[in-house]
């Protein structure tokens, strides 16, 4: 039976190895911290989990989030606009907006109870090729430690040079949640996105912000300041962007206890939205295979990111299972046709969240007017974040647009 190592406890190595092994195979999982470890980090993310995703959960054994004081099921869009642009649309299956300090711990002392082999390593790029010594395949799914170095960036996939948006997120208190758990988005042309959510953290439902800040715009300057240097003024900043920028927040805020939970529930900072080189040659025949954000690496305004990596997971654990079923070798074919299927099932995803970063196209500012006008419009653009192959081809051309649009009419 062939040995599989899998470096990284995140979305995609977990998703993998629970995949992996429920195919009966021999799946050894390094990883650098405990699950309690995690529990006690720093907030890494904010994520929602769309319905295809709980529904891989639910096929591994591991939907232990499926109440309904977890499901949101509205997404509340408002674009400022001379008049405000805006609409509520329902979801037919729930999204859930979970802690990764909550989900990456559970899912990690599941592998392990199913008789699953973790261990406790932080692994560079050298660690990585000693790996192939013991092991037929070696999949890195994190970027910690410099292993992105061993996957070159694809430039004809990779659109953006740099950061599109710099970033807050953040668990917040002194914001009363709305009586029913929605996702909210709000658009400040020129300046940004403010998304707010309600997160099943560690200590229960609380209230989430993202702010996705466009560069030289009034949002950036919260994405550049740290709690720990003077938590007052952070506070008072966050506040004052809420209030400026996000009017469907700002009318639950308690000014006089809004801002930051706790120095360890923020995060700020900029992701370059790119594209790897899916698989790489550790010598003797041996290769690595990239998966989740160190392959491709999404901004996420369109909340693609985590689920993406368990779609990857998932194609690529059907493809491993197949090939060891069959006796044949992880080599550079096999890799290389991985490497082809995960694009093609990843690159409506890309091409979309690359696209959503640019000023949006006139088409697509027809489709919020008239989604504004049609409720069965407005659910079906919803729905459509968890399916972006569906989104993708609807927003890609002002005539598909235009379709679409039509049959909802």
């Amino acid at each position: 039976m062939p040995t599989i190592a899998i470096v990284g406890a995140g979305m995609a190595g977990l998703h993998l190895a629970l995949h992996l092994q429920k195919e009966g195979l021999d799946v050894h999982l390094y990883e650098e911290r405990t699950p309690d470890e995690i529990r006690a980090g720093r907030l890494p993310s904010t994520v929602a989990l769309s319905p295809p995703t709980r529904a891989r959960q639910r096929a591994l054994g591991v939907a232990h989030w499926e109440g309904a004081e977890h499901a949101t099921r509205i997404v509340r869009l408002r674009v400022a606009a001379d008049p405000p642009l805006g609409f509520v649309g329902h979801l037919p299956d729930h999204a859930l907006f979970i802690d990764m300090r909550v989900y990456l711990p559970r899912l990690l002392e599941d592998f392990a109870a199913r008789g699953g082999r973790v261990v406790k390593a932080s692994l560079d790029a050298a660690g990585i090729r000693d790996l192939a010594a013991g092991h037929d395949l070696v999949v890195a799914a994190t970027g910690r430690a410099g292993l992105s170095d061993l996957f070159p960036r694809v430039p004809e996939r990779s659109p953006h040079a740099g950061p599109q948006r710099r970033l807050f997120a953040g668990i917040v208190r002194g914001l009363r949640m709305p009586e029913r758990l929605e996702f909210m988005f709000q658009l400040s042309p020129g300046h940004g996105e403010i998304f707010e959510n309600q997160y099943l953290t560690l200590g229960g439902v609380a209230p989430s912000l993202l702010i996705e800040a466009i560069p030289g715009g009034a949002l950036e300057p919260i994405t550049r300041m740290r709690y720990e240097d003077d938590p007052a003024r952070f506070d008072a900043a966050l506040l004052d962007a809420v209030l400026a920028h996000a009017p469907l927040t700002a009318e639950r805020v308690d000014r006089a206890s809004f801002g930051v939970a706790s120095p360890r529930d923020y995060l700020t900072g900029a992701v370059t939205p790119l594209v790897r080189r899916a698989y790489a040659p550790l010598g003797g025949g041996r290769f690595a295979l990239a998966l989740g954000d160190l392959h491709i690496t999404h901004d996420p305004i369109t909340g693609q990111g985590a689920n993406m990596a368990t779609l990857a997971a998932w194609l690529a654990a059907e493809r491993i299972a197949g090939q060891a079923a069959a006796g044949a070798a992880f080599d550079e074919a096999f890799c290389a046709d991985l490497e082809d299927r995960l694009w093609e099932a990843l690159r409506p995803a890309t091409d979309w969240t690359n696209a959503f970063l640019l000023p949006p196209p006139d088409h697509a500012l027809a489709l919020l007017a008239a989604a504004s006008r049609s409720q069965p419009l407005a659910d079906a653009f919803a729905t459509n974040f968890s399916y972006p192959d569906r989104q993708w081809a609807i927003l890609s051309s002002p005539e598909a647009t235009a379709r679409f649009i039509a049959s909802h009419a």
